[in-house]
């Protein structure tokens, strides 16, 4: 017998997380706690992504589930909810064997990289810059298409890298002539990459401008957009961006991680500053199926309050270890 229970959470943020087209200065949803007849729990974090228009709708659906999870069938549910039940079920099942979630999911090493989420081309990013490479980062990911490309081209050429790469996110937010014009004029930047440039994003824009750049197109959102068999054959871009909760089930990202290791491709793994429960799933993902990839997990800084501690990061590296399960567990009462 398996007791199923929800726990609905608010966090705020430090200061706003700004994107092209979104900017997020709250966390909400909800966790739900599966509890078996020993004592033994499993977390998973519900988190509705900023782009939908009815986030409560997606809490609602999982809240249902929880009232009656034997007559509502996962499939019907939303996404970010299906994720939530998965990630629960495997965190309670690693749990029961007393293994850590990445052993259980067949990884190797308990450490993930990660980079250093800086925030905006703007004000004081010199500064954030170097804050972030004494913490021993060696990546920090910048959001752009916040203001005119011709100011951040100049910007990013004036920046104080401090012995960085970076990671640029568009967010959709360039016409094709801006998005060419752009990833040409900082070709020899150190860039790692740049994700989703293209405000109406198609697999033969990406294809047509990566073999022109020295650093990997990434893939974010247009994942679900574009299908994947045209993305991976042959790849349009090197780099897939993968958030979990988009896909909503362990089967579809490891299908999802067999054809981009078929076609050369790199995932890496990232989260929309979610809390710590979420963000931990999602780094015993990564070390379980991309351990080589540098990730987007390095978020926790930007809540206020949070429903847990989050793992060590040291030197860019999110430290898992050996403890059963996802290895933190909420403190109630969540924050609301």
């Amino acid at each position: 017998m398996i007791d199923v229970e929800l726990f609905p959470y608010r966090l705020p943020l430090i200061r706003p997380w700004r994107a092209a087209h979104k900017t997020l200065s709250v966390r909400q949803g909800a966790l739900v706690r599966l509890r078996d007849a020993e004592g033994h729990e499993g977390w998973g974090d519900c988190a509705p992504l900023p782009s939908r228009d009815d986030p409560g709708g997606v809490v609602a659906a999982l809240s249902a589930w929880c009232r009656t999870p034997k007559t509502t069938a996962l499939a019907d549910l939303p996404p970010e909810a299906r994720w939530a039940i998965e990630i629960a079920q495997a965190d309670l099942a690693a749990r029961q064997r007393g293994l850590a979630l990445w052993r259980h999911l067949g990884g190797q090493h308990g450490v993930v990289s990660t980079n250093a989420a800086v925030g905006p081309l703007s004000g004081d990013i010199d500064e954030r810059l170097r804050a972030a490479r004494a913490q021993g980062y060696a990546i920090a990911k910048i959001k752009v298409g916040l203001g005119p490309v011709e100011e951040e081209i100049a910007s990013l050429r004036g920046l104080a890298y401090a012995g960085l790469s970076l990671r640029l996110d568009a967010n959709r937010a360039w016409t094709d002539r801006e998005a060419e014009r752009f990833l040409t004029a900082i070709r020899n930047l150190p860039i790692d990459a740049v994700e989703e440039p293209f405000a109406q994003p198609a697999t033969h824009k990406f294809a047509a401008l990566q073999p022109r750049l020295p650093y990997a197109l990434a893939i974010d959102e247009s994942l679900l957009d574009l299908t994947f068999q045209a993305l991976a054959s042959p790849p349009a871009a090197r780099r897939w961006v993968v958030k979990p909760a988009r896909l909503g089930s362990l089967a579809a990202i490891r299908v999802l991680q067999r054809m981009a290791q078929a076609s050369g491709v790199e995932i890496v793994f990232t989260t929309v500053v979610d809390s710590a429960i979420g963000v931990t799933a999602v780094a015993h993902l990564a070390a379980a199926l991309a351990p080589v990839s540098v990730h987007g997990l390095a978020t926790s800084a930007w809540l206020a309050s949070d429903v847990a501690p989050f793992l060590r990061v040291e030197s860019g590296r999110i430290l898992l270890g050996e403890a059963p399960g996802l290895g933190v567990t909420p403190s109630l009462p969540l924050p609301q």
